[in-house]
């Protein structure tokens, strides 16, 4: 019986026995992100470029000014984007058609990134839908507080394959955005929510919601996300998400429909 309680100890001991790991988080030499994209609405289209910076450095990424940024379509318009901030390029002209495909190129010092991205045919944005709601919070679950569920509503045309994008705002401060696809609503009038868990709103708020019609290389951008934080899907490494931006490794380059609709909390 005693050495069977040595033993017992022993293994307690063994495991509870911690040995310090000293990570070797190598620096990289800085890689152009590009966060880009045109839409249909008529809107100066903005392609923002930064630099990365390395795991131990402070979140903020340096500008890339004076870069040299061409937006072209298929129908051979092109045009040279201006810098009207440091590391922000925009349009004077060129706008987004539905059907057309658009071609980024980026230029700095010896780096080239290119990408492209088609607007798909546009799904009408039908409804938003927002449903209130009484729960429990605070301390022990006393007290209470007013939940707010949103859904959104579209007819998905049976005819293509459709990859959505929604994007939610409060008080024109975006607050998340949401991908869906037509693998199981094909063909059907489909209602999804918008499931966010820390959704703080009040009287007189507004919230908007922007319904973006994407395209298969845009989608799988943003469901890389899904996949980096461990979803149940995942069992992978954590690693750079997708990107659809050809010579670098960080960023996306966005052709999509745009419909806005919002309400008041009441």
């Amino acid at each position: 019986m005693k050495n069977t309680i040595y033993i017992i100890m022993l293994l307690f001991l063994t495991i509870s026995c911690t040995e310090q790991i000293d990570l070797d988080l190598n620096s990289s030499n800085p890689q152009i992100v590009v966060e880009g994209s045109v839409a249909n609405n008529n809107e100066t289209t903005v392609i923002k470029l930064t630099n990365s910076v390395n795991f131990d450095e402070s979140n903020i990424f340096p500008a890339v000014q004076g870069a040299n940024v061409v937006l072209s379509d298929n129908l051979g318009n092109s045009e040279l984007l201006n810098e009207i901030s440091p590391g922000v390029y925009a349009t004077n002209t060129l706008t987004g058609i539905v059907g057309n495909t658009y071609y980024l190129n980026v230029t700095k010092d010896d780096k080239t990134l290119t990408s492209s991205s088609r607007i798909p045919n546009q799904v009408a944005f039908d409804t938003l839908r927002i449903e209130k709601s009484n729960g429990t919070g605070g301390i022990g679950g006393m007290g209470s507080t007013t939940n707010y569920n949103v859904f959104v509503s579209y007819f998905d045309p049976g005819d293509e394959t459709n990859y959505y994008r929604f994007v939610e705002m409060v008080n024109g401060e975006i607050k998340s955005s949401y991908i869906f696809d037509d693998r199981l609503s094909n063909g059907n009038y489909t209602t999804s929510p918008l499931i966010r868990f820390n959704r703080n709103l009040s009287i007189g708020d507004t919230l908007q919601v922007i319904m973006q019609c994407v395209d298969e290389n845009v989608y799988n951008y943003f469901n890389s996300f899904g996949n980096l934080m461990g979803g149940p899907a995942s069992s992978s490494t954590p690693a750079n998400p997708y990107t659809n931006i050809k010579g670098g490794v960080l960023g996306y380059f966005s052709a999509h429909t745009f419909e806005l609709k919002e309400v008041i909390i009441q």
